[in-house]
């Protein structure tokens, strides 16, 4: 499995967001590399397995055809044993074509694992991290405030790198009914669609967009001040 280091970087983070339960999710490739991955949440809030949400599948997997991207791998963490499949795991995985990426946080510890499993049968996979090379900012549109995240104070960061839409849009709606009026959310979004369906969603519904700011890996943070 060929995998962008910054897919790695997001599951590992979904992974540790969601202690102490399981975290779940899909990964999707373009051209043989896994350059998407949808966090999808765990309906049974479990340490030990989990389930995923119908809607929320359909809704990835309608993403990643809209995008021209293929389904290649299901992951889940193990906050408390190995990276390799339990036996749940095994009885449950039905489809020979995808890989089982297991993020294993045992012991304080990160190890990222990838596995084929054919009726039963368990194959170790090799995976190939892909750095992606460093992308030069571009500049703001002349409309867009340019204001430093250190002028504010975000009372929580979501990582939404890797995140199409609509699921970014999901994850955005999430986050802020959780805060209170006048607390900042800072998102990371990926340039093209989502840095522009994103904020546009959150003014649509009252709330204030305080700074666009492109990253050194070409990414955006986006500070949300909720209405």
């Amino acid at each position: 499995m060929k995998i962008l280091q910054s897919i790695i970087n997001a599951i590992v983070q979904h992974s540790q967001d969601e202690l102490p339960y399981e975290a779940c999710g899909y990964l999707a490739a373009k051209n043989g590399v896994v350059t998407n991955y949808y966090a999808l949440n765990n309906k049974d809030k479990a340490a030990d397995h989990f389930t995923m949400d119908p809607k929320e599948q359909f809704a990835a997997i309608k993403d990643m055809r809209e995008q021209g991207l293929k389904l290649c791998a299901v992951y889940h963490s193990h906050p408390e044993t190995a990276a390799r499949p339990s036996v749940e795991d095994i009885r449950l995985a039905f489809d020979p074509d995808v890989s089982y990426v297991i993020i294993s946080l045992a012991d304080g510890g990160t190890v990222v694992k990838s596995f084929r499993i054919n009726k039963g049968v368990v194959d170790p996979e090799e995976i190939q991290i892909i750095t992606q090379p460093q992308v030069m900012k571009k500049p703001l549109p002349m409309e867009v405030a340019i204001m430093t995240a250190s002028t504010y104070h975000p009372a929580v960061t979501k990582n939404c790198r890797g995140v199409g839409c609509p699921m970014n849009l999901v994850y955005a709606k999430v986050e802020l009914a959780k805060l209170g009026a006048g607390q900042i959310l800072e998102i990371i979004l990926d340039d093209g669609p989502p840095i522009n369906n994103v904020p546009g969603s959150a003014e649509k519904e009252g709330h204030k967009i305080l700074s666009r700011n492109q990253l050194d890996d070409g990414a955006w943070s986006v500070l949300i001040e909720k209405g």
